[in-house]
């Protein structure tokens, strides 16, 4: 079998397997009837850049793939959803989610309205891989709480450990095709996930637990 094949199609599969990982935490929220001391951002970056990409897959009629990111986008608008049906900061919650929009909304009308099928698929491209570091690196937004409560109790492990496979393989995917454009975005996402993996081995959630009881 084609390795390029085989590790295209293992990537696809646990894309979508990921897109799953946010409901051990969403689930917890609920038990909780609270969203404690975790962001929206996770869950609204991976929105987004799943959005930018099913836009990308579409302008380049790529069905297999549009299939894919309309899966995983939808899941992530659900998980939005959920957060903000849990949380207290309603207000500022619904802002970030309205600007969220108005940005894909804007986006998609550049893309497929404004500009030329070139220059469209460039830029929605580009944006997508862009989207997908960011989207990576969205759990860094409680950074700065990990190292003064010395826990990660604000970074959803699930999220970030299934980010950091799921690059990694589309990182060897980009390699094997030969593609700098899958590469790039997917080596630095692998890295910045694997740094916030290390983050939550060095401050596992389990100390600050002990420290309550």
């Amino acid at each position: 079998m084609d390795l390029t094949f085989l590790v295209g199609n293992i990537a696809v599969v646990c894309t979508i397997a990921a897109s799953f990982s946010g409901i051990p935490l969403i689930l917890e929220f609920f038990q909780k009837k609270s969203t404690a001391n975790a962001s929206v951002l996770p869950f609204l970056a991976s929105m987004t850049c799943t959005s930018l990409w099913l836009l990308y897959c579409t302008i380049m009629n790529d069905p297999l793939m549009q299939g894919l990111n309309l899966i995983c986008s939808i899941l992530q608008t659900i998980y939005v959803g959920c957060f903000y049906v849990n949380t207290v900061h309603k207000k500022k919650t619904l802002q970030m989610v309205g600007i969220a929009f108005t940005f894909l909304i804007s986006t998609y009308l550049y893309g497929f309205h404004v500009a030329d099928i070139s220059t469209g698929s460039y830029t929605l491209g580009f944006l997508a891989a862009v989207g997908s570091i960011l989207a990576s690196a969205a759990p860094l937004a409680s950074i700065s709480r990990v190292l003064q409560t010395k826990s990660s109790e604000t970074l959803p492990f699930h999220i970030i450990f299934s980010t950091f496979v799921v690059t990694l393989l589309w990182f060897i995917y980009g390699i094997l095709i030969e593609n700098s454009f899958v590469q790039v975005p997917n080596f630095i996402s692998a890295v910045i996930s694997a740094f916030q993996l290390g983050l939550i081995a060095v401050f596992p959630k389990k100390l600050q637990e002990k420290k309550t009881e």
